[in-house]
C-alpha cells in the first residue's frame, strides 16, 4: 500500500514539471528569429518592443507578440502569415506592402468606414477581417478577387 502511495504522489508531483518543460521547448530567443522577422517589425512596427516569442513545436511558423497588443505569425523562413491586430486597424502602409491592390479597393468600395484588423496568408490567397459590427471575414484569391463575403 505505501509504495502504490509513493508512486502516486511522485507521479503527481512529475506531472506538472513534464507540462511546464514542454511549453518551455517552444520558446525562442527573439534574436535568434529569422532577419525577416527583425525587418518586417521594424519595418511595420517601429517604437513597439516584442513582449513574447516562440516556435510553434510541430508546426512551420514562429508567432510574436508586440507590446502594442498584436499577434504575429511567420513561417520558418520569415515571410509573414497571420497579423492580428486584436480588433485595432492594421497599419496602412503594411497592408499596401502585403495585399494585393485589388484587396484594398475592394474593402475601401464594399465598406468604406470598416478597417482590416486582422490578415492571413494562405494557399488559396488571403483572408482578412474587418472591425464591423457584426464581424466581416472576407477570402480573396492570390490576385486579390473576392472568393467568400
Amino acid at each position: 500500500m505505501k509504495k502504490i502511495d509513493s508512486w502516486f504522489i511522485l507521479c503527481c508531483l512529475l506531472i506538472p514539471i513534464l507540462f511546464v518543460s514542454c511549453h518551455d521547448d517552444d520558446k525562442i530567443d527573439y534574436n535568434d528569429m529569422p532577419e525577416a522577422i527583425h525587418t518586417f517589425i521594424n519595418d511595420y512596427f517601429p517604437g513597439t518592443t516584442v513582449t513574447k516569442s516562440e516556435k510553434i513545436s510541430g508546426e512551420a511558423h514562429y508567432k510574436v507578440n508586440l507590446s502594442n497588443g498584436f499577434e504575429l505569425k511567420f513561417y520558418k523562413e520569415g515571410g509573414w502569415q497571420e497579423i492580428d491586430g486584436n480588433n485595432q486597424p492594421l497599419p496602412q502602409a503594411l497592408l499596401y506592402e502585403i495585399l494585393p491592390g485589388n484587396v484594398i479597393t475592394y474593402v475601401a468600395t464594399q465598406y468604406p468606414a470598416a478597417s482590416v484588423v486582422e490578415a492571413e496568408r494562405h494557399d488559396y490567397g488571403y483572408k482578412i477581417e474587418l472591425n464591423t459590427a457584426p464581424e466581416v471575414d472576407l477570402k480573396f484569391d492570390n490576385d486579390g478577387l473576392i472568393i467568400q463575403s
